[in-house]
């Protein structure tokens, strides 16, 4: 059983810190169970082929920069779980520890399967509300394409306001930002 370091609770949904034994899990295992404590229970939750696809290379590098340095400070990374369903639906988290501006960067996904129901705006409001209630933290950044409406619609959504833009490889990213109250 995996007790994670953090839960946050909304109507729907999960957030709990991603276990490294499900990381380590998805090495080795398309679709898998892993019993998780949440709220003093033993919880089975599924982990679904869709969550956390993608390169099983970059998993497994940090898998190892995580053993090779336990003590290192990690950045909040959350797995998003349908209470009613007890299944990953998708991932939230920071790309790195708090900066000495005392901001961080999110990122998010929902599986294919889940999108267009809402978890990014319940889930994402939830998670930056409780990122912008610690101590080390007065703002949260986020981007996304322009072309990405939803992102942008869910980041409206979750109280973000626009900062500014880039390009990148991908396209014109629009840049945001929500800020401690």
């Amino acid at each position: 059983m995996s007790r994670p370091d953090f839960v946050i609770a909304t109507d729907r949904t999960w957030i709990v810190a991603t276990p490294v034994a499900a990381l380590e899990s998805r090495i080795d295992l398309d679709d898998f169970f892993l019993d998780l404590e949440i709220d003093a229970a033993v919880v089975p939750v599924r982990f679904p082929p869709e969550w956390l696809p993608g390169d099983l290379d970059d998993l497994r590098a940090v898998l190892e920069r995580r053993r090779a340095n336990p003590q290192a400070p990690r950045p909040w990374t959350g797995t998003v779980i349908d209470r009613a369903r007890r299944e990953a639906v998708g991932q939230i988290g920071c790309l790195d520890v708090p900066d000495a501006a005392r901001a961080v960067e999110v990122r998010y996904a929902t599986n294919l399967g889940d999108r267009d129901r809402g978890y990014a705006t319940e889930a994402g409001a939830a998670f930056v509300d409780w990122l912008l209630e610690r101590p080390e933290v007065e703002s949260v950044v986020a981007e996304c394409l322009v072309t990405n409406a939803a992102s942008v619609r869910v980041l409206e959504k979750t109280g973000f306001e626009p900062l500014d833009e880039r390009e990148d490889d991908e396209g014109r990213l629009l840049r945001w930002v929500k800020r401690a109250a």
